[in-house]
């Protein structure tokens, strides 16, 4: 397990129509996924244009990322959970947060009344996995 003692930054933007239009009073859970950082809760809602405020998370040294080995990884993982009233939420799983990079992480939520039967939603919303995740900025 790496230790934590850096940190990172995470920015969530939510928005709907492909991103055109961004949600105001959307409620984001951050949640630690590791070991190291699952005492990490946060809750947060997002602006008008649809962001979250930048917060600090921990995360290990980059130096990790010069000889990562399957215990110790360059990053920390995160759980972000997105809920808006007439939305299917929405949940990323092992968002990465890297020593001084912001993640940016893109929510798009789906109103309840564009449902269809042929598009895969459940009444959980949908659910994203790690290689899915965020986009870095340094």
């Amino acid at each position: 397990m790496a230790e934590i003692n850096s940190s990172g930054f995470l920015l969530v933007k939510v928005a709907t129509a492909n991103g055109a239009i961004p949600i105001e009073n959307a409620s984001v859970i951050i949640q630690g996924k590791d070991e190291s950082n699952q005492n990490v809760l946060l809750s947060l809602l997002t602006n008008r244009d649809g962001l979250t405020p930048k917060i600090t998370l921990p995360a290990p040294s980059s130096n990790l990322s010069q000889a990562p080995t399957p215990s110790q990884k360059p990053y920390s993982t995160y759980n972000i959970d997105v809920f808006k009233e007439g939305y299917y939420p929405q949940h990323y799983n092992g968002v990465p947060i890297f020593q001084n990079v912001t993640a940016v992480q893109n929510a798009q939520i789906i109103p309840i009344s564009d449902f269809d039967a042929k598009t895969p939603y459940t009444n959980k919303g949908q659910i994203f996995e790690e290689y899915e995740n965020p986009n870095l900025y340094k």
